[in-house]
């Protein structure tokens, strides 16, 4: 999946390094450390070494989350907006080709049976 995905945000000349959060900040508007961290699945030490990239990069601002002083909220810049909107010609190719491919209802109850399984071996613990 992530050699697919690069491959085609690469023909769109968009960079793959850290599109996921791009795209997870695009969707969500603003979006804490934690956040990232538990949605991608990721350690936060590399959810923080990402978002710092992305900064640098000028495509994500950190502010202080109103809520809770402790923590920053991350949002797309201008810049960032229009690098995430840039990928979405990848994404669409990709969810063409895999309709091609799959059948996606037989494919989402696959996955939410694996992710009720998931759970279940989560609390058995």
């Amino acid at each position: 999946m992530v050699q697919l995905v690069g491959r085609e945000l690469d023909a769109d000349g968009v960079d793959p390094d850290g599109y996921a959060v791009l795209s997870l900040i695009g969707a969500r508007g603003s979006v804490r450390l934690t956040d990232f961290s538990a949605e991608l699945g990721l350690p936060l030490t590399t959810m923080s070494d990402v978002v710092r990239r992305l900064e640098s990069r000028g495509l994500v601002r950190r502010r202080r989350n109103p809520e809770d002083g402790r923590s920053s909220l991350f949002e797309l810049t201008a810049r960032g907006d229009r690098e995430w909107r840039r990928g979405w010609g990848a994404l669409q190719r990709i969810d063409e080709r895999l309709a091609q491919e799959l059948d996606f209802e037989e494919m989402r109850g696959a996955l939410s049976e694996l992710g009720s399984a998931f759970s279940r071996a989560l609390t058995d613990v």
